[in-house]
């Protein structure tokens, strides 16, 4: 079923405009993260490829989840050993994640603002 298709649907199946948008909403959010995941994971056979040809060894892929403001995005991982035998998520170091990170740099951004009182509700800075 394409996009268009389930948006006609959800437009059937609501009551009210209001419960059709936020149905839309969620809707995107799940498209857009698995979207997300994709783009992750095309990237990771990348730099595997590419850490490959420079003598690393690729081990096995691992999940993860990353919880971003517009949602969780799950993907899969390349752990791969180095030529000193150094262990590595190069997807990881590429995108900045450390290990057991489970939140985006700008979730914890937004947390640490709402518990100083530098942000609001909204996400936007207090000037």
């Amino acid at each position: 079923m394409d996009i268009i298709s389930i948006i006609a649907g959800l437009l059937k199946d609501t009551k009210s405009l209001i419960e059709f948008e936020e149905q839309v909403k969620i809707l995107m959010q799940k498209v857009f993260t698995l979207w997300v995941g994709d783009v992750f994971e095309k990237l990771d056979q990348t730099i595997r490829l590419k850490k490959q040809a420079e003598g690393w060894q690729y081990c096995r892929s691992d999940y993860r989840s990353v919880q971003f403001l517009f949602g969780s995005v799950n993907f899969k991982r390349s752990f791969m050993h180095d030529k000193r035998g150094g262990s590595h998520y190069p997807l990881d170091e590429c995108l900045g994640l450390v290990p057991h990170q489970r939140y985006s740099p700008l979730v914890e951004l937004k947390v640490a603002e709402l518990a100083s009182g530098n942000g609001d509700p909204n996400g936007n800075l207090r000037n």
